[in-house]
């Protein structure tokens, strides 16, 4: 059985109040209510606002009925979220994230009375977004990581959820019978062949905005870091002679495809966090010596499917300090700051000296460091984790030739990282994005990546919860 997703990326706010188009998403909601299917609307916190100012209570009372996320609070007007994040330290961006969508998550959760999560908009990422959001409960819908099976992972200690990976849509289809008919015809395909494959899958409902408009409206007013004014902002024209009804009658044709589809149970949002959002918060020794035993099969770091690898070093370093039957798991991030060189040996290095720095630095910040001291030879996390590995086994160090001294190695952690370089080509990113900023320290913290399960498929050795260890020593 897989769970699914159906959501609908609601973002305009530039149409005139009475315009039809403010109308639509509060139809498509109706819609699915009336078959019993729940879907989750992402909502730009100004777009809220804009329902809210203009007394829309028909269509937010709609709305209510299913799930609401963060769709950004001002999505793509500049500086974006992720432009200000980009020029910003690791710690000073997770601050001005908090600063920037902490209004919307609050409006929606006054207009709407929920705001289960925070979903990307364009090019609106980096890790320093998706650790603020957890901060704040609120897990993360987009995923840039295609791991085997899952399509739902941690990362930066938040829920991190995948988008929808069809290569067809429905936005300008709707209105378009035949051309529907195409894309309806790939949906079983598509969702039996994710059924087989992994335990979640999401469906894209459209944006309500293109099912009737010829453009996105921040395609108009803040193509490539264009900024003007709100007083000169300009709405998108409506197509002419699209039929409402029309888009409508088909919309509907695709909800009951898609609840004839078997072997699948529709969700949203918090009915995902609900699901794999209890994570492992105590494991026994011998899950850390199974990961004592990926990190040698891998030549390098490596998550399990308790563990991340960050999580893994932490608790190999502890192990050596205090052995016991078993570890809290604890909140430890990547290297705040960028890391060293590979040192060019580690035979010399004294697997106690490493572990103990390992835990000095874990509990004085909750980071990884970015290079270890003189005395344990300047060696990588990378590498210290190659140690303790090979010590916690009673083995001879991997040879240098087989071994993966990168965060790199981390399976998924490549694609991903390709993924979110092409963030940088998203239409609304101007100069006041810097690429470096984004990407440097999303590489950094793939080192809290693992993947994310529901409580009945954890085996034995696991405690789950949803609270977070603190990193400290304990008495």
């Amino acid at each position: 059985m897989m769970y699914a997703l159906i959501y609908f990326d609601t973002e305009d706010f530039f149409s005139p109040p009475d315009h039809p188009v403010h109308r639509l998403p509060g139809q498509l909601a109706r819609v699915m209510a009336r078959h019993g299917l729940t879907g989750c609307f992402h909502i730009h916190g100004e777009k809220a606002r804009f329902m809210e100012r203009h007394g829309q209570r028909a269509v937010i009372d709609a709305i209510r009925r299913h799930d609401v996320s963060l769709h950004f609070d001002r999505g793509s007007v500049h500086p974006t979220t992720a432009e200000e994040v980009s020029q910003l330290g690791w710690f000073e961006g997770v601050e001005r994230v908090l600063f920037r969508e902490l209004p919307g998550f609050q409006a929606l959760q006054r207009i709407f009375g929920k705001c289960s999560g925070l979903t990307q908009h364009g090019g609106t990422f980096a890790a320093q977004i998706v650790f603020a959001a957890g901060r704040l409960g609120k897990p993360f819908l987009y995923s840039p990581f295609r791991l085997p099976g899952t399509n739902i992972v941690w990362f930066c200690q938040n829920l991190l959820i995948g988008g929808y990976q069809a290569g067809f849509a429905f936005d300008q289809f709707y209105r378009d019978t035949p051309g529907f008919e195409e894309q309806l015809a790939k949906v079983e395909g598509y969702l039996t062949g994710r059924v087989r494959e992994y335990d979640f899958t999401a469906m894209f409902g459209c944006h309500p905005v293109i099912t009737v408009m010829e453009r996105f409206p921040d395609a108009i007013n803040f193509g490539r870091g264009a900024a003007p004014p709100p007083h000169e902002w300009r709405p998108p024209a409506m197509i002419d002679g699209v039929s409402i009804p029309l888009i409508l009658e088909n919309f509907e044709r695709l909800v009951r495809a898609l609840l004839a589809q078997t072997g699948i149970e529709w969700t949203d949002v918090a009915g995902l966090d609900e699901r794999f959002g209890a994570r492992p918060v105590r494991v026994s020794d011998e899950v850390v010596l199974r990961g004592a035993e990926a990190v040698m099969e891998r030549g390098g770091p490596i998550f399990t499917d308790e563990l991340s690898a960050a999580e893994l070093l932490f608790l190999l370093a502890k192990r050596v300090s205090a052995p016991a039957e078993s570890y809290e798991v604890p909140h430890v991030m990547g290297p705040a700051q960028r890391e060293g060189r590979p040192a060019a040996r580690l035979e010399a290095v004294a697997p106690a000296a490493v572990a103990e720095e390992i835990v000095a630095a874990g509990n004085a910040s909750g980071y990884l460091p970015p290079e270890l001291s003189e005395a344990c030879g300047s060696i990588t996390p990378e590498q210290a984790l190659i140690v303790l590995a090979c010590a916690a086994l009673g083995r001879e160090l991997i040879p240098a030739d087989r071994r993966q001294e990168s965060v790199e190695a981390i399976p998924g952690v490549p694609e991903a990282i390709a993924n979110v370089r092409r963030a940088r080509e998203w239409r609304c990113h101007g100069q006041q994005y810097h690429p470096a900023g984004i990407l440097d320290p999303f590489r950094r913290q793939c080192w809290t990546l693992k993947p994310a399960f529901t409580a009945d498929d954890y085996g034995p050795g696991v405690v789950l919860g949803r609270h977070v260890n603190p990193m400290f020593e304990r008495a």
